[in-house]
């Protein structure tokens, strides 16, 4: 599929989240095992440390290790698809009120990774795409703009901004377009929708995992499946502290350590 294709189908599904719940004629709206299943902090802490850990042994292996490993590169493809999970889920129970504080604070640790992955990677000044966390905040502040509520009168426009906002910002970031559209995805299979288009959703969702394994050149995304549910299964009783801040500020703390580190590694 060429980019212009992933992009024509990506846009198609952004359309679809910015329609009412009923949009299908109407439908029935109806509960499945996802918008029942009520995920513990504790099992959510432990999917993102599995996340952080795989990310950490990517870019020590990208960035650091003298010798590149394969193993270790399919290894870090679990990262992103255990972020969009937790991402999307957090966002399915988050007021639209609390949205654009979590999109500073995304903007904010974005920024300040951005020179330190830049060295780490082609250069202070090549830019782009953006990291991670601006791949996070592209798809937060689409969710914010298809469901902040608003008059009827601008429905329209700031629907239609969310899918400029996220064609425009989508162009930039790491993984590009697929990555903030596997968090709108998730994000909306965890609400109640109307029956057709939970179909639609899974569809999509189907489409995204073969992109981002196309964009891997790997099939290891898909082995994020099997450790979300396990994770869910062993810690949905435990007891873990959230570890908010921790998780914002490990993304600029560990590509310092590495910057650091890699003058020693490498000789």
């Amino acid at each position: 599929m060429s980019l212009s294709g992933c992009t024509l189908a990506i846009l198609d599904v952004i359309l679809i989240l910015g329609q009412p719940a009923s949009w299908l004629g109407h439908q029935q709206l109806g509960t499945t095992m996802l918008t029942r299943l009520k995920i513990s902090n504790a099992a959510l802490t432990a999917i993102k440390l599995i996340g952080i850990t795989a990310m950490l042994i990517d870019h020590y292996n990208s960035f650091v290790k003298a010798e590149y490993s394969p193993r270790l590169y399919e290894i870090g493809r679990l990262a992103l698809p255990l972020f969009v999970f937790v991402l999307g889920y957090n966002l399915a129970r988050t007021s639209t009120e609390k949205m654009p504080k979590m999109m500073l604070q995304l903007l904010v640790f974005g920024v300040m990774a951005t020179p330190l992955y830049n060295m780490l990677d082609a250069g202070l000044w090549y830019w782009w795409p953006l990291n991670i966390l601006f791949t996070l905040l592209v798809a937060v502040g689409t969710v914010y703009l298809l469901s902040v509520p608003v008059s009827g009168r601008l429905v329209i426009a700031v629907r239609l901004a969310a899918v400029l906002f996220f064609v425009a910002a989508g162009s930039m970031v790491d993984y590009f377009w697929v990555g903030p559209a596997l968090v709108l995805v998730v994000w909306r299979l965890f609400l109640t929708i109307a029956n057709g288009e939970r179909i639609i959703l899974y569809g999509s969702l189907s489409v995204l995992a073969v992109l981002l394994c196309l964009l891997n050149e790997s099939l290891a995304a898909l082995l994020a499946v099997p450790v979300i549910l396990l994770s869910i299964q062993l810690y949905q009783d435990a007891q873990l502290p959230r570890m908010k801040w921790f998780f914002y500020w490990f993304y600029p703390g560990h590509l310092l350590v590495l910057l650091l580190i890699k003058p020693l590694v490498m000789g």
